[in-house]
């Protein structure tokens, strides 16, 4: 069979998981549901039951199927389908310090397996964090690890470090301890005297299994939705910002989405010309003087 018009004769495999995935998108095997036996499946397609196994491996590594120990195969139940949490991107505060939306005022630190809230270590800074900082990939530096979560739904949860640049951890000795009232971001512009700043990098990764148990996520098969939080003070002129620390949230993309509003630029203006009998031809080309 060829694979999707590109002229690439698709494997046994491949036409099988096809199938399978077009009856779970279509709700013939809907979320919850069994998957047949596996001896079953083979013998409707007439393939070995190796061939049925590496198309469930394609399944499990999109997210579709899931095993159960002593139960079987089963279609993943979507959280998404169900209820969605969008987070629009701001920073606001109350009188607990910085929180990054409405949606996560409630949210609070939860504690680690071992109890412990905040973990402040010193690690090799990851490569693409570097790079947000400007210093080497590797380099050691100060690091707060948090869990931080909705305490009424177990699932809504996000992993944050925070990279500290070495500048600040030298000048604000509290970054390595307990941070008190309004926490880290208070301390940093109360010794400051000046606001700080903030802008994100949003991607996509698949987690590490440490990270899927922390994010009570299956290992395979749900992606991260990863955010980068800079947070900086703004030089003035030409000045480059000086960054102060780098935030590595991680959360389960099947449960969050971000969104924000999307303002008209200026030649997007409202209301535009009427538009004319002749609006599908092209406008005249300036004359040349």
């Amino acid at each position: 069979m060829i694979n999707g018009g590109t002229g690439v004769m698709a494997a046994r495999y491949e036409e099988i998981a096809r199938d399978l995935r077009e009856r779970i998108t279509a709700g013939t095997l809907p979320p919850g549901e069994p998957l047949p036996l596996m001896r079953d499946i083979a013998a409707e397609y007439g393939v070995s039951d190796i061939t049925v196994r590496k198309a469930m491996s394609v399944l499990k590594r999109e997210g579709l199927i899931e095993s159960r120990r002593r139960a079987g195969t089963y279609v993943r139940e979507h959280p998404d389908r169900v209820r969605l949490t969008v987070r629009h991107r701001q920073i606001e505060r109350d009188e607990l310090g910085y929180y990054s939306g409405p949606e996560v005022q409630h949210w609070r630190a939860l504690p680690h397996p071992d109890g412990e809230q905040t973990r402040v270590t010193t690690a090799p800074v990851p490569v693409d964090v570097a790079d947000a900082l400007g210093i080497e990939a590797h380099t050691p530096l100060t690091v707060r690890k948090r869990l931080i979560g909705d305490p009424s739904i177990p699932e809504h949860r996000q992993l944050a470090d925070s990279w500290i640049a070495e500048w600040v951890a030298e000048e604000v000795p509290s970054l390595s301890g307990d941070t008190g009232v309004g926490g880290m971001y208070d301390r940093i512009e109360e010794w400051a005297q000046k606001p700080l700043h903030w802008r994100e990098e949003v991607s996509a990764r698949m987690p590490s299994p440490d990270e899927a148990d922390a994010l009570l996520i299956p290992r395979t098969g749900v992606p991260l939705l990863r955010t980068i939080r800079i947070a900086y003070f703004a030089e003035r002129g030409r000045k480059p910002d000086r960054i102060v620390e780098v935030q590595d949230i991680r959360m389960s993309a099947a449960l969050f989405a971000v969104g924000y509003p999307l303002p008209r630029g200026e030649s997007a203006k409202w209301p535009v010309a009427p538009a004319s009998s002749d609006y599908y031809s092209a406008p005249d080309a300036p004359e040349q003087s």
